[in-house]
């Protein structure tokens, strides 16, 4: 009797762990799905099915989890029952830690945002622990109590209920199962992915009506043999245009195993490890992965019909599918298997090698079967999972729908097509601003992106998606190139804002005004040679927050563009109000580019910095937009406060920020603004007046990053340029006892002096540090005064003098006029904001808030203008 009471409480035991596993796991997985969906920005279009298969494995491994770990708690608690106390605290940790682990662990430690997922879920169960802990500590729940809330019927429900959504999502999901590719796939299971009925496969369809699935293999891949080649991704001429001895190259590299990728080379061993980061750079194993040159082997096989290329692809290829199944639930730290690459796959290496590779008797029936299921589970993949939104949501649209339409024969090609197109559709309405601007706000990524916009246009002309193609979609895919036109440099290339690296755009320019009939473009593209010169010079871009300011369309003019806009999300700087400045030529002051994604370096947070670009800093402390995740999110309707007046005398451009200095290990301060005016007089020189509002006393710091050139510092401390030939460029300071003047090239300690030229490249190049100790509010005033031949301090004097309103004189901060003086002429520029009454400085008045003056040797005034600033 005794043991027939111990057997009935194990087994009452087993159900109660059964029946809180099933409850509680049900619960979990439902909102942890919906945690998913709507951290994924799961869109409503084709997202029935995949619901489907999202509920049912995230409830089977919710279910799994917590009832393998109720069951084994009851179970000890049967032979311990001392661990009865344990019981509820010990749920509240494994709940909260299930629920956020797998999604939220990042968002709970914002400093550590580049964490691997594995030390960040490591550190949310210690948090949840403790959580447990304090339920432990402060409050009970009664075993019995447990006891008591169990409900056969409602075990029996739970069970029901298990295998009913399991059967009814298997029944509604069978379009989306992926295959498991163990070494071999049978004929019968590659067959049934092909809709038979497509026009070509008759002769499979027919060997299939005998049952002969080896045989409708056969032809199946004869059928893709003979494809009319303009129904791939290119055709065979494309061989022509690239350089044969480069393509050999890289191709033998790659039969060597030598990568180089990011500016980073390294050899790995015989048997790849595609998971492995060799280089300690995760962004080079993810790249890895895009498989890339598989492409110059199919160009250096169509060259030389040199048997080695196609061995090692065909190596590489049955290496990478049957070392990395594919997975059936979204792992972004999976180097395998991370949505970008899977598209990149997709889009352009997997496609053209199917297409060229079977001119090779080393590219076998096995291999090719083995190729199409993959591209098959890519496929599934894609449509299964997405990322929330940016570039990686569109590689992932366009590599879905060029399998859907570069490999039509698939069953499921319409919905692929259908799928990646919506993503893209979604991208064009959200993600391209009024202003032909990017929300990423990266030059770089800007440009990537235009050209891969560009190319959904390709796909979309041949399948016909009428909506894709029409004229609203297109003039915003066009708008991204009329932006890049618009920052453009008078030598072509663009500046390297936030993750940006220095980039030439005239040969992109030059291919949109052909394709979108722009002679503009063109223009631009051209070197100024050909087309039609822009309507605009000066212009502002409201969106990005940028501000170009432009003589005229040639290489010899002098521009400057500002940036004040938002954050820019992930690819972001603390760079707002910094600028570059080209003259007579050539670039003198540049944002300092990317130079490094790797945390690891310590270079990365250093190009980060608002030290590294021309802006200011308080306290040595940074801007602290970085640390703010709302920054990431490109807020639309929150226009920016700046303020833009150009004619053809001026341009003026007025920029705050207010988000603070510091970062996640410092106090962020907000007790000082920062605002930036910049007024060009046209078409001689720029004046920058820097006024830091707010309280307390504090150093302040204003930073001129020069490309690579020598500088010469004066008693005034002014800084110029000293090229042996052609143009220069000076900076005049309003000089006061208070202000100290440093320049800084190539320091390693602190880092600083240093801008990059291409990924992985750093240059030392000379940064002009004014600083001063003061109490805010304060100022920094100076001219940037380019010339198109050598240029020395004395040249030039620059004070600033009284302003005086009804017999008072004005703080520098309410007004300033700023007095610049040459052997030739004296400027008198006024700057105030919101001061009324007439304002008299020397032998003038204004009533304005923005006034110029230029008098000749005699003192008469040759040039003038005048303006409100909210006028």
């Amino acid at each position: 009797m005794d043991k027939k009471k111990e057997k009935s409480k194990f087994i009452e035991n087993i159900k109660l762990g059964l029946y809180f596993g099933l409850l509680i796991g049900s619960l979990v997985g439902i909102i942890r799905l919906y945690i998913f969906i709507q951290e994924n920005n799961y869109i409503s279009t084709n997202l029935k099915k995949i619901v489907y298969y999202l509920f049912q494995y995230s409830l089977n491994q919710s279910i799994l989890i917590i009832t393998i770990f109720f069951v084994l708690l009851f179970v000890i608690i049967y032979f311990y029952k001392s661990f009865q106390k344990y019981i509820f605290p010990g749920c509240v940790s494994i709940i909260f830690f299930l629920i956020a682990g797998l999604y939220l662990n990042k968002k709970f430690f914002p400093g550590l945002y580049e964490i691997e997922s594995i030390l960040g879920n490591i550190f949310l169960l210690i948090f949840c622990g403790f959580i447990g802990f304090l339920v432990y500590r402060y409050w009970t729940l009664d075993f019995r109590f447990l006891k008591k809330l169990y409900r056969t019927p409602l075990l029996i429900f739970l069970i029901v209920f298990v295998f009913s959504y399991n059967v009814f999502t298997t029944l509604k999901i069978r379009d989306l199962k992926l295959l498991s590719i163990k070494g071999d796939i049978s004929d019968k299971e590659i067959i049934k992915l092909f809709n038979l009925n497509y026009p070509g496969l008759e002769n499979v369809k027919r060997s299939v009506d005998k049952k002969d699935y080896h045989t409708a293999i056969i032809k199946l891949l004869d059928y893709y043999n003979k494809r009319d080649e303009n129904t791939w991704l290119v055709n065979k001429d494309y061989v022509t245009i690239f350089d044969s001895s480069y393509v050999i190259k890289r191709a033998e590299e790659a039969i060597d195993h030598q990568f180089t990728i990011r500016g980073i080379t390294a050899t790995l061993p015989d048997n790849i490890d595609w998971n492995k980061d060799p280089v300690g750079n995760k962004e080079w194993v993810y790249a890895l992965n895009t498989h890339y040159w598989w492409e110059k082997f199919v160009l250096a096989y169509q060259l030389t019909r040199n048997e080695r290329y196609s061995i090692e692809f065909n190596n590489q290829l049955v290496d990478w599918i049957l070392d990395n199944p594919v997975i059936k639930w979204k792992n972004e730290s999976k180097p395998t298997w991370r949505l970008l690459e899977a598209g990149c796959r997709m889009m352009r290496s997997w496609p053209i090698a199917f297409q060229f590779f079977p001119e090779s008797p080393n590219f076998t029936h096995q291999n090719r079967k083995l190729m199409l299921a993959s591209i098959y589970n890519h496929a599934q993949f894609l449509r299964l999972f997405k990322s929330p939104m940016r570039n990686h949501m569109l590689y992932e649209g366009m590599g879905l729908a060029s399998v859907g339409i570069f490999f039509p024969e698939f069953k499921n090609s319409l919905v692929w097509k259908e799928v990646g197109f919506n993503r893209i559709k979604h991208l064009i309405d959200t993600e391209i601003n009024s202003d032909g601007s990017y929300i990423e706000l990266s030059t770089t990524y800007h440009q990537e992106v235009a050209e891969l916009f560009d190319k959904v246009t390709d796909l979309a002309y041949r399948c016909r998606d009428e909506e894709l193609l029409d004229s609203l979609y297109i003039k915003k895919i066009e708008s991204l190139y009329e932006f890049l036109v618009k920052i453009s440099k008078p030598d072509g290339t663009i500046p390297a804002i936030n993750d940006g690296h220095p980039g030439d755009v005239k040969e992109l320019l030059s291919y949109a005004g052909d394709k979108y009939k722009r002679p503009d473009f063109t223009f631009v593209g051209s070197g100024y040679k050909q087309g039609k010169e822009p309507a605009y010079k000066s212009c502002e871009l409201p969106d990005a927050g940028f501000y170009v300011m432009r003589t005229k369309w040639d290489s010899t003019a002098n521009y400057l563009l500002l940036d004040a806009g938002p954050f820019g999300s992930a690819h972001g700087h603390e760079d707002k109000l910094s600028f570059e400045l080209y003259a007579f030529g050539k670039t003198f002051l540049v944002d300092p580019a990317t130079y490094t994604y790797n945390e690891k370096d310590k270079y990365r947070y250093f190009f980060l910095r608002s030290s590294a670009h021309n802006t200011v800093i308080i306290d040595g402390k940074s801007q602290a937009r970085f640390w703010d995740r709302e920054n990431w999110v490109y807020h639309e309707g929150n226009p920016n406060d700046n303020i833009w007046r150009s004619t053809n005398k001026y341009d003026y451009v007025e920029g705050t920020y207010k988000d603070g200095y510091g970062n996640y290990k410092e106090r962020v301060d907000r007790s000082v603004n920062h605002v930036r005016k910049i007024l060009f007089v046209k078409p001689e020189y720029w004046v920058m007046s820097d006024v830091i509002e707010g309280e307390g006393e504090h150093t302040f710091q204003q930073f001129f990053h020069f490309v690579p050139i020598r500088l010469e510092k004066s008693e005034n401390k002014s800084v110029c340029t000293k090229a042996n030939s052609g143009s220069n460029l000076a900076i005049f300071p309003v000089n006061d006892d208070g202000l100290s003047l440093d320049i800084v090239q190539g320091s390693e300690d602190p880092i600083q002096g240093w801008i990059s030229t291409a990924f992985q490249k750093k240059s030392a190049a000379p940064v002009a540090i004014y600083t001063k100790n003061s109490q805010a509010p304060a100022m920094f005033n100076v001219i940037l005064f380019p010339t198109e031949s050598q240029i020395t301090a004395h040249e030039f004097s620059l004070v600033s003098i009284p302003v005086i309103v009804d017999g008072e004189e004005l703080k520098e901060i309410e007004a300033i006029c700023l007095k610049f003086q040459s052997d030739d002429w004296i400027d008198y520029i006024l700057l105030s904001r919101s001061v009324s009454g007439v304002k008299k400085f020397d032998k003038f008045q204004s009533n304005q808030d923005v006034a110029y003056f230029r008098v000749n040797k005699n003192g008469d005034i040759i040039n003038k203008f005048e303006f409100l600033i909210n006028e």
